[in-house]
């Protein structure tokens, strides 16, 4: 840690001591539940006639140095008129075991040199190769899910984070998930 953070976490600290000895009740505000979030969406859609809304967000705190924070939504109608091709690319890149294990170690241990990368590879079919590691890389580095820093070094991208860790979490619920009921028709856009 610089000195810089040292000193702006000491200063912090300070301020919440000295709030503390006025009698000061510390402040938090309660994070809204998704559940409202979901009824703020339905009512949105019932209030501007139109099919609703989706979206996802997350709160990653992996460590110190590396905290995510990601919103997003997308209302129905743009979502379900929109080219779907370009996330070809980014499905294709996860639906493979070895990257899913190199994604897993990089969002764990965040930054990782090869060699331990190399050792997230399970050995499914013989020894893993430096090379099947690379083309593996290479796959996740152009679907824009890892980078590298400097040769040998890479880490998930910051934007990825979150998106990565909802693609599977809703792939687990897909998978795992038993049905909720009927199949539902989806209001096509008008």
């Amino acid at each position: 840690m610089n000195d810089e953070r040292i000193d702006a976490l000491e200063r912090r600290l300070a301020l919440l001591e000295s709030r503390v000895q006025e009698g000061e009740a510390p402040r938090s505000a309660p994070a809204p539940s998704l559940m409202g979030v979901l009824h703020g969406y339905r009512n949105d859609a019932e209030e501007h006639f139109h099919p609703g809304t989706v979206g996802y967000v997350g709160a990653a705190y992996l460590n110190e140095d590396n905290v995510y924070l990601w919103a997003r939504e997308h209302k129905l109608a743009e979502l379900l008129e929109s080219d779907w091709s370009p996330a070809i690319g980014v499905l294709e890149a996860l639906a493979s075991v070895p990257r899913l294990a190199l994604l897993g170690m990089l969002i764990r241990k965040g930054r990782c040199t090869s060699a331990d990368l190399l050792e997230a590879l399970t050995p499914s079919q013989g020894e893993p190769t430096s090379g099947q590691l690379y083309h593996h890389l290479r796959e996740l580095q152009a679907a824009g899910l890892i980078v590298q820093r400097k040769r040998g070094e890479y880490e998930l991208a910051g934007v990825a984070v979150i998106p990565v860790l909802t693609i599977l979490a809703t792939s687990l619920n897909l998978a795992t998930d038993p049905p909720v009921g009927p199949p539902i028709e989806v209001p096509q856009p008008q």
